[in-house]
């Protein structure tokens, strides 16, 4: 466990901090700020635990030639691993030219005995290596690993009410980058997309719009997915659509949600091993702000159905956003959701064979003021829940932690055990 940072906002545990825990090998990265000199000023830190065969005491460091100093929570960091072994690293945006870092070499798969900055070489880097821009105003980058071991580089260019989303692809064999070009163009608006998930060779997207920088204009729910790594898009029903994808592209938008309904942009989703695409958001499209669950099956059919979470508070406002993970063969789904007024993380699961509708509670984590990072190759190889949290309370005595639960099946759902929150030694 660590101190998380000292400032005024978070900057440590935000959803649309994509992978700041995974797993690659034997080992597991995870990537945080950490204060370097005093209030305000942050190192990004990096550490590793071998998990395999046996766990291992976490290792870490800082980069100590970038200070972070905007107290900005927009300014995460992201982390993503391509299939040669290299470490990228993307941090310190809202509407800035990008910040970008890799490793020189594989580090995750031929691991240094030492554990140090010096394998990510030189300065922070404002361009991708080999491929063409924009490259600002740019915010909330993500990293997603193709079959192949390329990764994928999805962030915005412009601002909020008025911004595009572009897609660069990192090759492992020739270790560079080049452009796949924007995939979704604002139209005096611009999306918030839940995640760009990848499953069994095909990207899946779902976002909601905004119309201007109040989040009280986020509207409707939208889908598309890829076959060919983004270069090409269909609608839910397998049509293809023309590149790039706007909010009046036809086929594209799957609910109509209007604004003023207390929809959170980028919640969560998932994609589980049979092909069924899975996204949490919310609304108060029927008065009561709830959680909901949607559903694509494998044919194409979308459902959206309310969480019945017994006990979970009513979401307020701009409340802590969750995460949806459907964990083995996909026939359970774990909801994990932030229930901000009373400092916990809950744990919620439900089965295919009930059509998602026997939510129970299976487990909680006290204490907590944050919205929680999930480990998805951990999760997808080991079967244990690993998640990355900030607790709540002053700096000082609030910590960064790592939970983890291993998964079983208990009473024909989805049970979870061995629940440890001091991994961090």
């Amino acid at each position: 466990m660590h101190n998380d940072v000292e400032g005024s906002v978070r900057l440590n545990g935000l959803a649309f901090q994509q992978n700041p825990l995974t797993t690659f090998g034997d080992y597991q990265y995870v990537a945080f700020y950490k204060t370097a000199t005093g209030y305000g000023k942050h190192y990004v830190n990096l550490g590793r635990r071998r998990i395999s065969p046996t766990p291992g005491d976490w290792q870490y460091f800082a980069f100590t030639d970038y200070l972070q100093t905007t107290l900005d929570e927009h300014n995460t960091i992201s982390m993503g691993i391509s299939g040669d072994g290299k470490i990228h690293l993307s941090f310190d945006h809202h509407d800035v030219p990008l910040n970008y870092r890799a490793s020189t070499t594989g580090i995750a798969k031929t691991i240094p005995s030492e554990w140090t900055a010096s394998a990510f070489g030189g300065s922070v880097q404002h361009s991708l290596p080999g491929s063409t821009g924009p490259w600002t105003p740019l915010t909330y980058p993500r990293f997603e690993r193709l079959d192949n071991g390329d990764l994928l580089m999805e962030f915005r260019i412009g601002q909020s009410g008025a911004g595009d989303s572009y897609i660069h692809r990192y090759s492992s064999t020739s270790g560079s980058w080049s452009a796949v070009g924007k995939y979704l163009q604002g139209q005096d608006n611009n999306a918030y997309i839940n995640g760009i998930s990848n499953q069994a060779g095909k990207l899946y997207v779902s976002w909601t719009v905004r119309e201007t920088p109040d989040a009280s204009t986020n509207h409707d729910f939208y889908f598309a997915l890829s076959d060919d790594g983004g270069q090409t898009w269909k609608q839910t029903n397998g049509q293809t659509v023309t590149k790039p994808i706007t909010p009046s592209t036809p086929g594209i938008k799957v609910y109509t949600i209007p604004q003023n309904s207390q929809i959170i942009n980028q919640e969560a989703q998932c994609v589980d091993e049979k092909g069924r695409f899975h996204a949490l958001m919310r609304d108060n499209s029927t008065g009561t702000s709830r959680f909901y669950h949607y559903l694509r099956s494998t044919t194409g059919t979308f459902t959206k159905t309310a969480i019945n979470a017994p006990g979970l508070s009513t979401p307020p406002y701009l409340a802590y956003r969750g995460k949806i993970v459907a964990p083995g063969n996909g026939d359970n789904l774990i909801a994990i959701l932030p229930d901000q007024p009373k400092q916990t993380i809950q744990l919620w699961a439900a089965t295919a064979g009930a059509g998602y509708a026997d939510w129970k509670k299976v487990g909680e984590i006290v204490n907590s003021a944050c919205e929680p990072g999930v480990d998805e190759e951990r999760l997808a190889r080991d079967g244990v829940l690993s998640l990355f949290v900030r607790q709540g309370g002053p700096f000082g005595e609030r910590k960064v932690q790592v939970w983890e639960f291993g998964l079983g099946v208990v009473m024909g759902g989805c049970g979870l055990m061995n629940c440890d929150g001091s991994r961090w030694r």
